[in-house]
C-alpha cells in the first residue's frame, strides 16, 4: 500500500517575515499548515490512507502555545476527514525533557483526535503497526543512539523472518546527511544491520537517499538561514514500495551573494533571500531591497558593509534599534578590526549565531 511521511515540521510562531493571516494565524505557520494540507491532498490523490509523522511537529520544547496548538489542531482535524489516518513519533522538540515520556510529550494531545472513523495515533515506545497488508515499525526519540539501536534490534528480533518486509521510522539525525554538521555515530550501515525494508528518519533538515533503503525524510519546509541548500518536502511511498521525494512549495531560504543579476531574480522569487555586499549605501541598499521585492521575493535580509560615517562612535546604534543591528554598526565602525578580515563575511557569520541563539531561547 501507499503512504505519505513528513518529518520536522516545527509549527511555531515564527517572527522572520511573518504577517498575520486576515484569521490572526501567524503567517508562516499558515504556510507550514498549507503544505500539511498539501501532503494530505496528494496522498488521497493516489489512494493512500496514511499520513506517517517522524517527529518535531513542534517547535518550541515544554511548551505548547494555543495560537500555535489549535491552527494545528484544526489542520489535523481536516487530514482526518479526508479518510487519513496519522501516526507520529515524537521528536526531541516534542517533548519537555530529554526522553520521550507520557507526562512529557507535547504532541500527545493530538492523539485525542478523531473525524470520520479516522485517528491520530502516537507512538511513545517502540511500536510494530500494520498499514493494511503493510508492517511499519515505529520508534520515538531517544536521547542516546545507542539505545535506539537497542529498540530497533528488539523489534527487529520480534519481527523475525518479517522485517525484511517492514518499514521503520526513527527521529535521529544520521552522519553524511548535513554537510556542516560533524559526525555523532549514527551511521547507514548501522542501520542496515537491522534488515528493515527502508528504516526513514527525521531530525536533520535536508531530505538524502542514503542508500541501502536508508533515508533522511527532511523538514517539511525551510525554518532557518541554517536549512539554505537543504532539499525539504515530504516522502511518498508508492504500491510497489519504491520512494518519491515531493519538493516543497513553500518559501525556501537562499543566500543569492555572488549570483548574476538574471540568477537572483530566478532565485528570489517566492523565497526569502539573503544579500551580502560590502560599501553600500543607504540609497543603495534601498535600491536593491526593492530589486528582489519587485523580482517577488517572500522576505529580503541585506547585510552590507555601509560606507564609514565618521560622527558616529564605533558600535553605537540608533535609539531603537535591533541587536542585529547594533552588530552591524560595530563591525561597520570598527577601525581595529584587521584589514585581512572580511567584514560581509562576519556580518553574514554573526547573523547566524544569534539566529541559533533565539532557536535555542525558544526551545528553552
Amino acid at each position: 500500500m501507499s503512504y505519505v511521511i513528513l518529518s520536522d515540521i516545527h509549527a511555531h510562531k515564527w517572527s522572520l517575515f511573518s504577517k498575520p493571516t486576515a484569521e490572526g494565524v501567524n503567517g508562516r505557520l499558515q504556510i507550514i499548515i498549507d503544505e500539511i494540507m498539501r501532503a494530505a491532498k496528494h496522498a488521497v490523490s493516489i489512494g493512500a490512507t496514511t499520513m506517517i509523522i517522524a517527529g518535531d511537529i513542534l517547535h518550541v520544547r515544554g511548551s505548547i502555545d494555543p495560537e500555535v496548538l489549535n491552527p494545528l489542531e484544526e489542520a489535523f482535524e481536516a487530514v482526518l476527514q479526508m479518510g487519513l489516518d496519522i501516526i507520529a513519533i515524537p521528536g526531541n522538540h516534542d517533548l519537555a525533557g530529554k526522553e520521550t515520556t507520557k507526562l512529557g510529550n507535547a504532541i500527545r494531545t493530538f492523539g485525542k483526535l478523531t473525524k470520520g472513523g479516522k485517528c491520530f495515533m502516537v507512538d511513545e515506545r517502540p511500536t510494530i503497526r500494520w498499514l493494511d497488508t503493510q508492517r511499519i515499525a515505529m520508534f520515538p526519540f531517544r536521547a542516546s543512539f545507542k539505545d535506539l539501536l537497542e529498540d530497533m534490534q528488539v523489534i527487529a528480533d520480534e519481527l523475525g523472518e518479517h522485517v525484511g518486509e517492514t518499514d521503520a521510522f526513527i527521529h535521529s539525525g544520521i552522519d553524511g546527511v548535513l554537510p556542516n554538521m560533524p559526525d555523532h555515530g549514527l551511521t547507514a550501515a548501522m542501520l542496515q544491520t537491522f534488515g528493515f525494508r527502508n528504516v526513514f528518519a527525521g531530525d536533520y533538515h535536508n531530505h538524502k537517499d542514503l542508500g541501502g533503503g536508508i533515508w533522511s525524510i527532511g523538514a517539511l519546509t525551510h525554518h532557518i538561514w541554517g536549512d539554505i541548500g537543504s532539499r525539504a518536502g515530504f516522502l511518498v511511498v508508492e504500491d510497489d514500495g519504491s520512494v518519491k521525494f515531493m519538493a516543497t512549495h513553500a518559501p525556501r531560504f537562499v543566500d543569492v551573494t555572488g549570483m548574476d543579476e538574471e540568477e537572483m531574480v530566478e532565485v528570489a522569487a517566492r523565497n526569502y533571500v539573503r544579500f551580502s555586499a560590502k560599501d553600500m549605501t543607504t540609497t543603495e541598499i534601498a535600491e536593491i531591497r526593492k530589486f528582489f521585492e519587485d523580482a517577488g521575493a517572500a522576505g529580503v535580509s541585506i547585510i552590507a558593509t555601509k560606507k564609514v560615517v565618521a560622527s558616529r562612535r564605533p558600535g553605537a546604534a540608533k535609539a531603537g534599534s535591533t541587536l542585529d543591528d547594533s552588530v552591524t554598526a560595530f563591525i561597520d565602525d570598527d577601525k581595529d578590526l584587521p584589514s585581512f578580515v572580511d567584514r560581509a563575511k562576519l556580518k553574514i557569520d554573526c547573523s547566524d549565531v544569534l539566529a541559533k541563539a533565539r532557536s535555542v531561547h525558544e526551545e528553552a
